[in-house]
């Protein structure tokens, strides 16, 4: 047997890895297996991880079906996140709707919570911004910001305190039943991410990968069309 990396078989016997023996090569020091439980990663299955995500596939359910580790499918997901580029939108005088998903992180706690907020053309639904953490000004102000470079007509919100004094002086809606359009937009994300889901155990461990996973979404649904 040789060494997978320098070609030479000068590998020796170094520990175990479950019942699979270990070797190391004395020459480069790289250590491998003569047989592996997981196979290598093929990139030809971006796709289908993008695929999958978009259907609701959780990390594990992704290991299981493509048969790799759930870290190989962890990894991936974060290398695919690094590859996404947001669209510049050329427009002026849309209707914009802007709205908050709460979801999770971690555990199902108050203290936990982690919002999502982002914001749509009202005619086209594409989304045209996004944004991760608390509600404060400051993060919320990220979207509104993109909206304002693209001089609006309308900015349609809910009564959320701290939306009057970001949006000033564009038009600002607040009637009931105005922002349907993103609250419709809403339940689709929480029907095609599971960790979205109200009432479920499949949360986001970090914020990290809570990002990931939404822009991959959003990136096969609507950015690359949009592209």
């Amino acid at each position: 047997m040789n060494c997978t990396n320098c070609s030479k078989s000068t590998l020796i016997r170094k520990g175990k890895r479950g019942l699979h023996q270990r070797f190391q090569c004395k020459t480069c020091g790289k250590y491998q297996q003569s047989s592996y439980c997981t196979r290598r990663y093929n990139e030809g299955d971006d796709k289908r991880i993008t695929l999958l995500n978009a259907e609701g596939v959780g990390i594990r359910s992704m290991s299981r079906i493509l048969e790799y580790s759930v870290s190989t499918i962890l990894r991936r997901i974060l290398y695919l996140r690094s590859k996404i580029t947001k669209p510049i939108y050329c427009e002026t005088n849309q209707v914009y709707e802007l709205d908050e998903v709460c979801t999770y992180i971690g555990k199902n706690k108050p203290s936990n919570y982690c919002w999502i907020a982002y914001a749509i053309n009202r005619k086209t639904h594409q989304v045209m911004d996004i944004t991760f953490g608390s509600r404060s000004s400051a993060n919320l102000g990220k979207v509104v910001s993109t909206l304002k470079s693209l001089n609006p007509s309308k900015i349609i919100t809910d009564r959320l305190s701290a939306y009057p004094n970001l949006i000033h002086p564009i038009v600002h809606d607040t009637r009931r039943y105005s922002n349907n359009r993103i609250e419709r937009c809403n339940l689709t994300l929480r029907t095609h991410l599971k960790r979205l889901t109200r009432h479920t155990l499949c949360f986001s461990k970090s914020q990290k990968m809570l990002e990931a996973c939404v822009l991959l979404y959003l990136d096969y649904k609507y950015w690359k069309i949009k592209m």
